[in-house]
């Protein structure tokens, strides 16, 4: 039987066998040769007696001798005649014939009955016939018999010849039979369970019992699960006869496999976890069904195929916890999704301490839940800000409770912080979080004192024009430094940038940054189809207008402008460098590639240079892993070789070639303008290269 592959497991068969017959078999009457009768002029036919017992098809005979010269067979023939019981001579009934099949080489030949002769039990004789043979000359047929010491010696032979005029069957005698051998099958019905009758599966017997009638029988076992480890599947059947036997056989097999299926769960604080499953189902038979085993601990099950809904379709038994998937509902080609729920696992946590202040150790322990599976940790500063993460397996090795510890620094950010302990195996999953609170001790910093004083005695001084100046300068280093801030906090918050043409909505450029994969079409037909509604205007000039709408946790930012409708997805609103940003890159886009939009017929490669132009607007290569290109044509400042050098220090102790630029950063001093702007440098010197 025929298996998709050789990694299926037969689970359940049945088999039904009707027409247990005995096969064919050579049955030998004599084979000893001492002597010979030769087929010629003077006698041109012989025979020799045949016993049947029961009854029975004659396929073939073959007869032991030769020719002594070429001749043509057509009219001699080798056939079964009746039995003249008087006399014990052949009779002038003819039950089957063939033309003789003979050579000069000494042996047997084999004389062929295509259609098979059926006897009934009796005695017939085996004749050699050549009495219309028209001219024998020195054709001789040699028939060879054994009367030394035969294994049937009562059988009769006779001879064909003439005797005064007359030609006629003659010389009946006994104890020197021809030789000959008979492939015949016995018309003998069996019953299973009378010959031992088995089928051998995978190393065991199963016996097979009688049916209802004479020659039937059948065979069923459930709950087999053997696993053929090759696309034929051999079933040996057997039986305690000496002889070979025929039937006719039905089956129905059953057989499974076990496929994978690509998922995920999302998990959120305070909420049930979703799963998603996307399995590939394939027909592999006209009777094909899946089944879906999931845990006791999931619910709200839903089974969609190409985007519809057929949980009705399909029986799900929650007793026994499975999803069935019926032989009609399967669709060769069709995309399957199933969505579920399961209960927020609780993490228990053990937090001695809450409150803590600068170069403490914060620390708390976790007990693991009683199955096994994996602990991501996160911790975020009071600013949103990670600042540290951990990931650890629980195994029967490792199943005692999990200590996570973080050094603060001398400096750290005074506020909230907030652990996130995620846990899942492949079936359940949860968070626990917990919040610390990081407070500063109150130090009146010397160099502020003496800051202060200078300023008194200046103040008398210099008066109010002075005083106006460094107000001034203090704001132009703040805006400054909060430029730089914005640029870097506006490209982590951008999930993804869609560039598309406003007549025929073609989006001409996409590019994601969340790491996740969009449907690009999708995006746009929603943006499109929601347009008018909720917008909030942000902006808006003679030839662009930008507005801002929410979805769910994301911000939209969408410019208009001419030909062409420019959208970000970001997951915090921007800051007004961001827009501004924003303006000029679609000014830059309308000037390098208005013509082309304007007149755009569908091809969209024309626009691969647009990414040249977001890189020169927004620095995307923030997000990205970099490498370091050592530069030597490039003369560098101490500052910036100190930056390079840390880049090379963290890709050492992290084992990798690459680096992000949160690892440059320090830990200690928090966000540092001036680090900021050395490491965009390095960018934009090609000395630090994104890894898109």
């Amino acid at each position: 039987m025929n298996l998709p592959s050789s990694n299926w497991n037969v689970t359940d068969i049945e088999l039904n066998f009707t027409d247990i017959k005995q096969e064919r078999e050579i049955k030998i009457i004599e084979h000893n040769a001492t002597d010979f009768e030769t087929l010629s002029s003077s006698i041109r036919a012989l025979g020799v007696q045949i016993n049947i017992s029961e009854p029975t098809t004659i396929f073939g005979v073959y007869i032991f001798g030769a020719v002594t010269s070429d001749f043509e067979t057509e009219s001699i023939y080798v056939q079964i005649n009746g039995y003249d019981s008087g006399p014990d001579e052949p009779n002038d009934v003819i039950y089957g014939s063939t033309s003789l099949n003979a050579s000069k080489t000494l042996g047997w030949h084999l004389q062929s009955f295509d259609e098979g002769i059926p006897l009934d039990p009796g005695q017939y004789y085996l004749v050699v016939n050549g009495i219309d043979y028209p001219d024998f000359g020195n054709l001789n047929f040699l028939w060879f018999f054994n009367d030394e010491s035969p294994n049937f010696p009562n059988l009769y032979i006779a001879y064909y010849y003439r005797l005064f005029a007359t030609w006629a069957w003659r010389s009946a005698t006994q104890g020197k039979p021809f030789l000959y051998k008979i492939i015949q099958r016995v018309n003998r019905t069996y019953a299973p369970e009378n010959i031992n009758m088995t089928a051998e599966i995978g190393g065991i017997s199963y016996p097979i019992l009688n049916g209802t009638e004479l020659g039937t029988g059948n065979l069923k076992e459930n709950g087999l699960n053997f696993s053929p480890n090759e696309e034929k599947f051999y079933i040996s059947i057997n039986t305690n006869q000496s002889v070979k036997l025929f039937f006719n056989l039905s089956y129905k097999i059953g057989i499974k496999k076990q496929f994978l299926s690509t998922g995920s769960a999302s998990i959120k604080e305070n909420e049930n976890v979703n799963w998603t499953l996307t399995p590939e189902i394939t027909r592999i038979s006209q009777n094909y069904s899946v089944k879906f085993n999931y845990p006791s601990s999931w619910y709200d099950l839903n089974v969609f195929r190409d985007g519809l809904n057929i949980t009705s379709q399909i029986v799900i038994d929650t007793t026994y916890n499975f999803i069935h998937i019926p032989n009609n509902t399967i669709v060769n080609g069709a995309s399957w999704l199933i969505t579920t729920k399961s209960p927020n696992i609780d993490v228990t946590l053990d937090v001695p301490i809450t409150e803590y202040g600068p170069n403490e150790i914060l620390y708390f322990y976790i007990d693991p839940p009683i199955k096994l599976g994996n602990y991501t940790i996160f911790l975020i500063d009071s600013k949103g800000n990670e600042v540290e993460n951990d990931i650890s397996e629980i195994t029967t090795k490792n199943s005692s409770r999990i200590e996570f510890t973080y050094t603060l620094t001398s400096k750290p950010s005074e506020g909230t912080y907030k652990a996130f302990i995620f846990w899942n195996n492949a079936t359940n999953a949860g968070v626990t979080t917990q919040t610390f609170e990081i407070t500063m001790p109150f130090v009146l910093d010397p160099i502020l004192v003496l800051l202060i004083v200078t300023i008194i005695i200046l103040a008398g001084i210099s008066g109010f024009t002075t005083y106006k100046a460094l107000k001034r300068t203090k704001r132009i280093h703040e805006e400054h430094r909060q430029s730089i801030f914005n640029k870097y906090m506006d490209i982590l918050n951008l999930d993804y940038l869609l560039i598309v043409e406003k007549i025929s909505g073609v989006n001409v450029y996409d590019q994601v940054l969340a790491g996740k994969t969009m449907n690009a079409t999708l995006i746009s037909g929603f943006l499109q189809a929601i347009q008018s509604f909720g917008i909030d205007l942000t902006g808006s000039e003679a030839q662009s207008q930008m507005v801002k709408l929410e979805y769910q946790d994301s911000k939209i930012l969408m410019s208009e402008f001419k030909d062409f409708r420019l959208t970000l997805i970001m997951k915090e609103n921007p800051s007004q460098d961001f827009l501004r940003s924003i303006e000029l890159l679609s000014y830059d886009i309308n000037e390098r590639f208005g013509e082309s939009l304007k007149k755009f017929d569908g091809e969209i490669s024309q626009f691969e240079g647009i990414k040249d132009l977001v890189e020169k607007r927004l620095p995307i290569s923030l997000i990205y892993p970099l490498k370091l290109e050592e530069r030597t044509e490039i003369k560098l400042k101490p500052e910036e070789k100190n930056i390079i050098k840390r880049a090379h220090d963290v890709m050492k102790v992290r084992n990798a070639n690459y680096f992000f630029v949160s690892n440059l950063m320090s830990k200690e001093r928090g966000f540092q303008v001036k680090e900021a702007e050395l490491i965009l440098k390095l960018i934009e010197k090609n000395i630090f290269q994104p890894i898109q």
